[in-house]
């Protein structure tokens, strides 16, 4: 009989331990922005009434009775424990906690890094909770704008920038200094503008195995005066360190013959990218690829041209040349049309679409004969920030081994957020 009570009682122990366990407070945002406000939820299976929670948040302030659901806003960054304490609709008193995090994460960036007088200068507003913000250039010019604005300096100097939001009547400021050098010899040592290229001015080329001398060509725009360090990378490896003397100038072009002529030994597609080690950079350099083929390519090829890129929701995505402007974690859709320059009738044509080095389409169109357009279109998730490269390529696979017709590049872009 005492086993019996002591197997019951331990059963009721483990129960209310198990309840309690799934007793669970939640937040968001995770974390938090001072000044933001923050929803915080506690759940038990049992069931809480509502006005029955006694909430305390750690900041200092009188703990307060009230829902299960509340909204807190934290006026200082820092670690608070948040406790719950309530009765269960079953009469079972509970208390939860939960450490919260809370962050200060305004502050003001700009581009480019080494600002020059009459150029134009954007600075952003990251994090603010407000849509409209308070501009100081520094320069006795104020504005009321959005989380990104652009300014020009006309005189060299340094300039303390402030950026202020208004959240029910209380400014929050962020501030960044700024140096704004003159331009000419004594400007600083800056890269604004790095393209690869091949010597036929193309991003991609299409060679056969052996074939030499295969080279890669940087146009390099910079101001003022100092030592260039640049190192090429192929399919990740590096191949070499370039240190080149720079002069007061505005264009220079580097390739890779200083070190050696590109390998094509393996056949299939091959990455090539410059990491600029010194002056420091602002954006990466997007690569450009070239194709091993097995055997002498034909001149054949597929253009390809799009009419059109869009969100799910039909809003237009702004093409500017090679470079897609779209915004992170959504997808879109890319419309355009493919013509053959074949002078004959392709039975078999097979479209991928690589999002970096990885697939994430392909299509196929039959019989495509010479100088006939044909409409496609496909999808793409852009899941994170950051510059990406699209590849569409184009194989007649009626033959064997499949003939690679042609190789398209564009560069996706984050979209400035307003």
């Amino acid at each position: 009989m005492r086993e019996i009570l002591k197997i019951i009682q331990l059963t009721a122990f483990l129960l209310i331990y198990a309840q309690t366990l799934m007793a669970v407070i939640t937040f968001s945002p995770s974390p938090p922005n001072i000044d933001q406000q923050v929803t915080f939820t506690v759940t038990h299976p049992d069931g809480i009434s509502q006005g029955s929670v006694l909430w305390n948040f750690g900041d200092g302030t009188l703990p307060i009775w009230n829902n299960p659901t509340i909204f807190k806003v934290f006026e200082r960054k820092g670690i608070y424990t948040v406790s719950a304490s309530y009765r269960t609709l079953r009469n079972q008193d509970v208390m939860d906690t939960v450490s919260v995090t809370v962050v200060e994460r305004r502050k003001v960036s700009f581009s480019p890094l080494y600002p020059i007088v009459n150029t134009p200068v954007t600075f952003r507003a990251e994090n603010f909770i407000s849509a409209v913000v308070d501009w100081d250039f520094g320069d006795g010019t104020f504005v009321t704008g959005g989380t990104s604005e652009t300014h020009t300096y006309t005189s060299p100097g340094i300039y303390m920038v402030a950026a202020m939001d208004l959240i029910s009547e209380t400014i929050f400021t962020a501030a960044v200094r700024v140096s704004v050098k003159a331009t000419g010899p004594g400007a600083t040592f800056q890269i604004y503008f790095v393209q690869l290229r091949f010597d036929d001015g193309k991003s991609y080329k299409i060679v056969p195995k052996d074939f030499s001398p295969l080279h890669v060509y940087a146009d390099i725009k910079y101001e003022g005066t100092g030592i260039l360090r640049a190192q090429w990378m192929l399919d990740g490896a590096p191949l070499g360190i370039i240190t080149r003397a720079l002069p007061f100038a505005r264009q220079i072009t580097i390739d890779t013959s200083e070190i050696m002529s590109l390998p094509t030994i393996t056949p299939g597609i091959h990455e090539v990218s410059l990491k600029v080690i010194e002056p420091p950079t602002e954006n990466p350099i997007p690569a450009i690829r070239f194709y091993v083929a097995l055997r002498k390519p034909e001149i054949e090829k597929v253009d390809l041209s799009l009419t059109k890129v869009t969100g799910l929701d039909k809003t237009e995505i702004t093409i500017n040349g090679d470079y897609i402007e779209a915004p992170a974690e959504k997808y879109f859709l890319l419309k355009g049309v493919v013509r053959s320059e074949v002078e004959r009738n392709i039975p078999y044509v097979l479209m991928r679409v690589y999002l970096n080095n990885e697939l994430v389409d392909q299509k196929m169109i039959e019989n495509l004969k010479p100088n006939e357009k044909i409409e496609f279109e496909t999808s793409i998730y852009n899941a994170t920030p950051g510059l990406k490269r699209i590849y569409l390529t184009f194989y007649d696979i009626s033959r064997k081994p499949p003939l690679l017709l042609s190789v398209r590049r564009y560069i996706l872009q984050p979209k400035e957020k307003r």
